[in-house]
């Protein structure tokens, strides 16, 4: 393998340093070990100002210790649930996030937060300090993590917000959007960016609210309807959120999701959705039938052992491979529940 080390660009015995550190790396993953390896050394080398290299060295810190809490719960789905710390605990806002919480741990999930106080610490409270996680952050006005997480071994902070949102998203199956303030709809708005262009997985987001409260009901039919109609966004995005009241609704709408579709990956030019059970050739037909518009060319496809260099925990899964017009991300979800449901045929 061609890299900077085996290149002459490091002194030789940087190089022979470099080699005795990956010498005993995974064999799968040895490339891009030398590459984070080559980076960070030209990182050092190039004197970054004394703030850049900081930020640096604290960012790699947060995502080192971020993926060793996350490791041991990597097979056990996820719900990040985001909202205001200003929220108070007699609140139906706070009953409300208390109770989704506590049903989606009955569903089979773990929730993630903030770690903070208001909705997060409710979440926290519903699923009970077993089944929660809290990624925290450094404030100027001190935020304390809640009761629930704060002496659990599934808590730690963060210096940066990107770091933090890397994981709210990265270790997520769902994300809920209860009411809360500029954290919430910054968190809010970036989940549905990364959704839109295709840069997270597909998942369900839920604007949740007490009932009676209407709090996202202004936003989706004053925002979003202007956007759509000033071609700012596109005609089936707002098909991205669920907006809903009821606990039991919220919860079915992220059960229901992953029923049959297990997980997604990009190959090349393809998307590829993989599945805990194969649809049959007339369910295979009748889901062309229905999403063939939103193909870039092609047909849907469902193959077996396809790539070869599929991850090893779900390279026997059934899978489905298209060439999605990349515009239309947003069909994506409709699609993968038009597929759950032909799956029970």
């Amino acid at each position: 393998m061609n890299s900077a080390a085996n290149s002459g660009e490091f002194p030789p015995e940087v190089q022979r340093a470099i080699d005795l550190l990956l010498k005993d790396g995974c064999p799968d993953g040895s490339g891009y070990r030398r590459q984070l390896l080559l980076e960070t050394i030209k990182l050092i080398s190039e004197h970054p100002l004394r703030a850049d290299i900081k930020m640096m060295a604290r960012a790699m810190a947060e995502i080192r210790q971020g993926l060793a809490m996350f490791a041991p719960y990597a097979d056990q789905r996820k719900v990040t649930l985001f909202g205001s710390a200003r929220t108070a605990a007699d609140d139906p806002r706070y009953i409300q996030g208390k109770a989704v919480a506590a049903a989606l741990v009955k569903a089979g999930f773990m929730i993630i937060t903030g770690g903070g106080g208001g909705m997060m610490q409710a979440a926290n409270e519903g699923a009970g300090e077993e089944h929660s996680f809290g990624i925290n952050i450094n404030l100027p006005m001190e935020q304390a993590p809640n009761p629930v997480v704060a002496d659990s071994a599934r808590h730690f902070y963060c210096q940066y917000f990107f770091t933090r949102k890397l994981f709210f998203l990265k270790e997520s199956s769902a994300v809920i959007l209860t009411p809360g303030g500029f954290g919430t709809l910054d968190e809010g708005f970036e989940t549905l960016t990364l959704l839109q262009t295709g840069r997270n997985p597909p998942m369900p987001v839920i604007m949740l609210e007490a009932p009676g409260d209407d709090f996202w009901g202004p936003f989706l039919h004053s925002w979003i309807r202007r956007l759509t109609e000033d071609g700012l966004i596109g005609a089936e995005d707002h098909r991205l959120l669920l907006h809903t009241d009821s606990v039991d609704a919220a919860v079915e709408n992220i059960r229901s999701f992953y029923s049959n579709y297990h997980s997604f990956r990009y190959v090349g030019r393809w998307v590829l959705l993989r599945m805990l059970r194969p649809l049959s050739e007339a369910s295979l037909a009748r889901l062309n039938a229905e999403f063939s518009d939103v193909l870039a060319s092609g047909s849907i496809e469902q193959v077996y052992g396809w790539p070869e260099s599929d991850d090893e925990d779900t390279e026997a899964l059934p899978r489905l491979r298209l060439q999605l017009d990349r515009h239309r991300m947003s069909v994506l979800p409709q699609s993968i529940r038009r597929m759950n449901a032909l799956a029970t045929r």
